[in-house]
């Protein structure tokens, strides 16, 4: 692994408001391949920041009777709260209008005047006051006699087009276009993913421009006066702003720490962003400006595709495509009762699993809610529950003795590589389905093993080896869940009771869990989201950053509730007889059975009840609350067998006391007569929703 520090930058956003979730997709995936970096052992540069030098910014606070550089210090931090809030660990925050960026600017563009790489003439053309950006006459159209953009992307302006003419100061960028060509077909790798490399080459063989890069203007970093014609010329925003990549980290600075913190990261191991300021910006305007400084190239310029919003373009003119990612992580955190911060890692697992990093895809506000109840709650939850639950019940929580036997170490052990590869090429959905295919392994394994059954033969060593597996399957997801979910992973190592920081490789690291270790007992990771509409999905527009305002639904919360009555004795289950029909006298009113609310429930939690040999205590899953269930079946379930299975619940019987213990609802149960014992439970399959009614 190299020793230079990784260097990683995002694009700096254009501060027009609030952030959407293109900016956090592009935020979260760069965040996830620093942690990644810093996992392995690299230290890590990650910077991102903000643009803030937009003719339209200055002109839109003039209107509002605001002073242009107040107005930019409030749109920043809002950038700075969201990123925040969304665990963005970026190591600096560039802004154009500080001091640090401005001087260097300006010195680049001495250093232009005096290379021979800028010349001053005029121009003129039509002009995107929103884009910040001149378009050739080939690529507009006119329509009742207003120029617009041909083919707009969607992050282009719609509004007409503005006839401008005034003195320039030219790039020669187009001098640069054989060594650019030369360049890219030597170092292929450069570009990423291969359509965009493509769409790159095509740009550049159709004839780089000399581009012009001032603006007559008062809002902007001024062009020096050492260059010709520089009165009232401002730097054109698009040029200046790429060299924030270089004005961050020291270049030209006067301080020799920054000197030396420069020559440390340079170049940029790799520079994210959106796939429209792509090939006309990063990777033509870009390298040519390094070549004509004599600077390294970036390594890797990734440019990732666009969302669409339930299939249709993200728009300002149709609200619900602008997804606004910190709202709605509060609505993930109100619906299920989970922490804010759990809200954000199940939107970050659903933005990198969901569609392959580099492509187009459409993010569906029910589809993450979908993930977060199938993925998280019944995957990854489901099996961290079930090995602590099983862990507290057999071994009262410590480690047991236990040979490596059943294949879940070596299947953890086989992956890893495939996960870091997928995390190292930004292959981020590969990489997770990987760490999915282990997880349901675990499962599984739990399935065919019935370590409830063996405990009954007392066979201890059998399951004292499977959950020796199981918890080394759980710490293997903690470490290479990080760079995703860095608080589920946290929150996972905190249940295994492992206090010291780990790195990629005790991912496989078997001696974090020896025998006679200390787990913490089980807790819910990810509460089952259950009852909810999509209309309750819809984030509130414009709701505070502060996560302290995702207050969770008081009826969603998790809390160590109680669960209505099981039955009238020990016997506790709701029996369904077979045997002869029932006299017509037993007959009810369909009024009478619709007052019977019967749910579906997952079982969290099984144990036995003290001096009590019918009696389970069961910690129920209703979708919206647990509840605590006491039902009579001890003597024909093993606890631990009923642990992930969806029973059906007898929702709304009054609550009542069983042996010190309240039981607020019912489970149904089959037996063969009227008196006998129960035989099997009634279970619906797992992908039925906790909460859901039965009817």
């Amino acid at each position: 692994m190299s020793d230079k520090v990784f260097f990683l930058t995002t694009p700096i956003y254009y501060i027009n408001g609030r952030p959407h979730i293109g900016h956090a997709y592009t935020q979260i995936a760069s965040d996830a391949r620093a942690r990644f970096e810093r996992l392995r052992g690299r230290r890590v540069y990650f910077l991102t920041g903000t643009d803030e030098n937009a003719v339209k910014v200055a002109r839109v606070a003039r209107e509002m009777g605001r002073d242009p550089q107040e107005y930019v210090d409030e749109l920043a931090q809002v950038f700075k709260d969201e990123w925040q809030a969304l665990n963005i660990s970026y190591d600096d925050f560039v802004r154009t209008t500080e001091p640090r960026h401005k001087v260097v600017a300006q010195q680049v563009i001495e250093k232009l005047w005096q290379g021979g790489y800028l010349s001053t003439g005029t121009y003129s053309g039509w002009y995107s006051v929103p884009d910040e950006t001149f378009f050739p006459i080939e690529e507009t159209v006119e329509r009742d006699g207003q120029h617009y953009i041909a083919n707009p992307s969607e992050d282009q302006s719609k509004d007409p087009l503005e006839w401008v003419e005034e003195t320039t100061h030219y790039f020669k960028q187009s001098e640069f276009e054989d060594w650019l060509l030369a360049y890219y077909d030597q170092h292929p790798e450069t570009l990423r993913p291969r359509t965009r490399r493509n769409e790159t080459l095509s740009y550049i063989r159709s004839g780089l421009r000399d581009a012009s890069i001032s603006r007559e203007d008062d809002w902007g970093v001024p062009l020096p006066a050492s260059v010709p014609a520089s009165q009232g010329h401002v730097i054109y925003v698009w040029f200046e702003a790429l060299m924030n990549y270089f004005s961050a980290p020291g270049y030209l600075s006067d301080d020799p720490e920054r000197q030396a913190f420069f020559q440390e990261v340079w170049p940029p191991d790799l520079q994210l962003m959106s796939k429209d300021i792509f090939t006309r910006f990063h990777t033509s305007l870009w390298p040519s400006l390094l070549k004509a400084l004599d600077l390294s190239l970036p390594r890797e310029l990734f440019a990732h595709g666009f969302w669409t919003v339930d299939g249709r373009k993200m728009s300002k003119r149709d609200p619900a495509t602008v997804v606004q990612p910190v709202p709605f992580c509060q609505r993930i955190s109100h619906l299920s009762g989970c922490d804010f911060d759990t809200a954000v890692d199940a939107l970050r697992y659903y933005c990198l699993r969901e569609v392959t990093f580099g492509a187009d895809g459409d993010f569906s506000r029910a589809g993450c809610i979908n993930r977060y109840n199938s993925d998280l709650a019944n995957g990854l939850g489901n099996l961290v529950n079930r090995a602590l639950s099983m862990l507290r019940q057999y071994f009262d929580s410590v480690v047991p003795d236990g040979e490596n036997n059943l294949g879940l170490r070596t299947a953890a052990e086989n992956a890893l590589p495939a996960v870091e590869t997928g995390y190292a090429s930004l292959d981020y959905s590969g990489a997770l389905n990987t760490i999915w295919e282990v997880v349901a392994l675990g499962n599984r394994i739990i399935e065919e093993q019935k370590p409830w059954a063996k405990m009954k033969e007392g066979d201890s060593a059998s399951v004292a080896a499977l959950l020796r597996e199981l918890l080394g399957v759980c710490q293997w997801c903690a470490v290479v869940l990080t760079p995703v979910m860095p608080h589920v992973s946290r929150r996972l190592l905190n249940l295994l009771n492992i206090e010291s920081q780990l790195g990629w490789q005790d991912a496989v690291n078997w001696g974090m869990l020896p025998p006679g270790h200390h787990c913490l007992p089980p807790e819910p990771l990810f509460p089952r989201i259950q009852n909810a509409k999509e209309e309750d999905y819809m984030e509130v527009p414009n709701e505070s950053i502060n996560p302290a305002t995702a207050t969770p639904n008081p009826e969603a919360t998790v809390v160590p509730t109680t669960d209505p009555a099981t039955a009238a004795s020990e016997g506790g289950a709701a029996v369904s007889h077979q045997g002869e029909p029932q006299a017509a006298s037993n007959t009810i009113e369909y009024a009478d059975f619709a007052k019977v609310e019967l749910r579906a429930g997952r079982v969290l939690e099984a144990e036995r009840v003290p001096k009590a040999d019918k009696l389970l205590r069961l910690q129920v899953d209703l979708g919206t609350e647990r509840r605590q269930i006491l039902a009579g079946i001890a003597q024909q379930f093993e606890p631990e067998s009923l642990i992930g299975k969806t029973v059906v619940v007898v929702a709304n019987l009054a609550p009542r006391k069983l042996r010190g213990f309240e039981s607020q609802g019912m489970l149904l149960a089959a037996s063969e007569s009227a008196d006998g014992p129960p035989v099997g439970l009634v279970t619906i399959g797992t992908e039925v929703q906790p909460g859901s009614i039965i009817k």
